[in-house]
């Protein structure tokens, strides 16, 4: 498993910005909250990943080697970690393909543009990407209409132009009419049971449940949802030797469901399974109110896109000032605007909480702003 480099054990050391221990405080309680509790992504999360799932200090990895022009450093402030990153590094470039992807529930958070922003990075620095607009997704696995899953699919592809996305350089695209990620979803269905849905529920299900936001079982609908994304991957592998998903860490069964299937495929499958299929996983940014990240599902849990410029101001002003407990930090660290240097000093500016932290979180929200007017109306 190991390549003979020395890795750093992920559970104990997560790659966060020298030193950053990201979303360590405990779910704010509040009046009425529900009985579930939320998972937050904190030191003993990722240590619970590593045991629940079987990966190891080799699996989930510090970056270590340069990606897309960017040096390690800069990359392990970009992302928490990768898996099997190197598969994808050493394949010729010409042969492997970047893919993220975002669900039509509801118009985009900051995070969600924090994404969209690296992939715009990694094209600018010489891969190939696709982002995948998830109106299909929408429709089956949060029930939301037809016309409003297209109408915000629309939306989302203008604004990832207006972004700086290249879309005559890479992909984006509706899942909607795209057949062969369609095809690739029917042809694995035979090498899926229903125990490999049920272990892939994203970590914070329970949490999501108790607010109506999805449904309690894996439903048809939503195993749909999680069939097409994998036929997606497995999809790109037709026509790339390797394939790397961007997701954050909390989405990470969803690889790990494709890994499998893909494992599975045999001589009866019309589907070319010798491909990597690797993942870059992204930090969570913890979400306002005590929810447990910024969620376009959960009202009032994030700043999304049809904020007002003084509410950005004002909730980016009013974070405490602990690094792993403020959104405002938090959110710094995902956006491809600073450098591990300046996110050290913003680090230390931040526990101080005096003019210079002031004065730096007043231009992030000016350019949060910035980055809001940008989306469509």
């Amino acid at each position: 498993m190991g390549n003979g480099r020395t890795a750093r054990r992920v559970g104990r050391h997560l790659p966060t910005p020298r030193g950053q221990n990201p979303n360590t405080r405990r779910p704010r309680t509040q009046r009425g909250a529900h009985a579930v509790t939320a998972v937050l992504f904190s030191e003993d999360y990722y240590r619970q990943v590593l045991a629940e799932f079987g990966y190891t200090p080799f699996d989930l990895r510090r970056f270590d080697f340069p990606l897309a022009k960017l040096d390690p450093d800069t990359l392990n402030v970009r992302y928490l970690c990768h898996h099997q990153g190197e598969d994808f590094a050493n394949a010729d470039q010409r042969r492997r393909i970047v893919t993220t992807g975002f669900g039509m529930s509801g118009v985009p958070h900051l995070a969600t543009v924090s994404h969209i922003l690296k992939m715009i990075e990694l094209q600018r620095g010489g891969e190939r990407c696709q982002i995948v607009l998830g109106d299909l997704d929408a429709y089956n696995g949060k029930a939301r209409p037809y016309a409003e899953v297209r109408d915000l699919a629309d939306r989302f592809a203008e604004y990832c132009i207006r972004l700086g996305f290249d879309a005559d350089a890479g992909i984006v695209r509706s899942q909607i009419g795209h057949v062969p990620a369609l095809e690739a979803m029917y042809l694995l269905g035979r090498y899926v049971d229903q125990v490999d849905f049920d272990a892939a529920e994203e970590d914070n299900h329970g949490y999501y449940v108790e607010r109506g936001l999805v449904d309690p079982t894996m439903t048809f609908r939503r195993a749909l949802s999680l069939s097409l994304m994998a036929g997606d991957f497995l999809a790109l592998g037709q026509d790339h030797d390797a394939v790397l998903v961007m997701l954050g860490v909390d989405e990470h069964r969803y690889v790990r469901f494709a890994q499998q299937v893909r494992d599975r495929l045999d001589e009866h499958a019309p589907l070319r399974a010798e491909f990597a299929l690797s993942a870059a996983y992204t930090r969570m940014v913890r979400g306002f109110g005590g929810h447990p990240k910024f969620s376009k599902s959960i009202p009032g849990s994030a700043l999304d896109v049809t904020i007002r410029p003084e509410d950005v101001h004002r909730l980016l002003a009013d974070e405490p000032p602990v690094p792993e407990e403020s959104a405002t930090y938090q959110l710094m660290c995902q956006l491809p605007r600073y450098d591990s240097a300046t996110l050290l000093d913003l680090h230390r500016h931040c526990r101080e909480h005096g003019s210079t932290w002031r004065t730096a979180v007043a231009e992030f929200a000016d350019y949060m702003t910035w980055l809001i007017d940008l989306w469509p109306r």
